[in-house]
């Protein structure tokens, strides 16, 4: 009988990472950022079960292009769109796919040798409608424009924010804050604008429970300057929550500042969790407990479906979603009474 060849989900499972974690480690990915102990349990567990590297076909490689809709100044402030281009980029290069950067400078006649476009960001009706344009298959990577013209694959932030909302309740707390944001492409009467999800269902899942005080609610921009500025604005109020839910890790580090500067003691005073666990995150004091959203294997799978698209010419759009996990360190605590 025929033995099994090992495959890289195999040596996944085993070492307890993700399929793209074992195929840059094996292949030497540069830019792929993991302890040197992950690094070497992928190798000791790739020679446990004899893992022979299949050989590389004469497959031609296909051009896959990227547009990253993200400001640059946003960049620089919200880090999470960072990490997920980076790792989009980084399983292009593994996989062996050129990879032509897309911008709005871009035309059907400039794009022709392309084979599909993976987008990431924050899109506008005329970003979606020029996108369309140059009609070429399209990928969104955690953004749902519209859902039955586009594929994409994106996280499940109704599930993550019922996750975080729950975890507090379970700790006693029932006065809970929001600090969210708005995106600069905001438009209330654009139909391929979906608000964040967070904020919806956090209003909606207190609501429902007669918890939620809109005094609670502060939304800004999704930076840590927004987060410091709104958390000082919850927090030297006569009426305070007890805990705070944060729409991302990096407005969460100015909640910390703004803390230090008030002498409001986390978790002592407030409870805090965030969101997207950034690689910062662990390394705040308290240890920021948080929603991890795993751009890892998000970008795989945008990866995988953009291959099947260009490959198999889909019939109709297909959407993905990637689950998150609640990363519980010491930034929130039970209530005492």
């Amino acid at each position: 009988m025929k033995k099994k060849r090992v495959t890289i989900k195999d040596i996944a499972t085993v070492a307890g990472v993700s399929p793209a974690t074992v195929s840059r480690v094996l292949n030497y990915d540069s830019d792929l950022q993991v302890t040197l102990e992950t690094k070497k349990r992928v190798f000791e567990v790739a020679e446990q079960l004899s893992y022979e590297p299949v050989k590389k076909s004469n497959t031609i490689k296909k051009e896959i292009g990227l547009y990253f809709g993200i400001e640059t100044n946003v960049e620089v402030e919200d880090t999470y769109y960072v990490s997920l281009r980076v790792e989009i980029e980084s399983l292009l290069r593994v996989k062996g796919h050129s990879m032509p950067l897309i911008t709005s400078n871009d035309t059907r006649s400039s794009v022709r040798n392309v084979d599909g476009i993976i987008c990431v960001g924050l899109f506008s009706k005329d970003d979606i409608h020029w996108l369309e344009s140059l009609q070429k298959p399209l990928v969104f990577a955690d953004a749902i424009p519209n859902p039955d013209k586009f594929s994409a694959v994106h996280f499940d932030l109704n599930r993550a924010t019922r996750k975080a909302l729950n975890y507090l309740l379970e700790l006693g707390h029932t006065s809970i804050g929001f600090i969210g944001g708005r995106d600069e492409v905001d438009q209330v009467d654009d139909p391929y604008y979906v608000g964040d999800e967070r904020q919806d269902t956090f209003v909606r899942y207190l609501s429902e429970r007669g918890l939620f005080n809109p005094k609670y609610l502060k939304l800004g921009s999704y930076s840590p300057h927004a987060g410091y500025e709104m958390f000082h604005e919850l927090m030297i109020s006569s009426e305070k929550p007890t805990a705070i839910m944060i729409a991302n890790d990096s407005m969460a580090s100015g909640c910390y500042k703004a803390a230090h500067e008030l002498g409001i003691r986390i978790p002592e005073d407030v409870s805090l969790i965030g969101f997207n666990d950034l690689p910062n995150a662990q390394y705040m004091i308290p240890p920021l407990t948080t929603i991890r959203l795993d751009v890892n294997y998000l970008s795989e799978f945008v990866i995988d479906l953009m291959e099947k698209t260009i490959s198999h010419d889909l019939p109709q759009p297909i959407q993905i979603i990637v689950p998150s996990n609640l990363i519980v360190r010491k930034s929130a605590k039970y209530l005492s009474i």
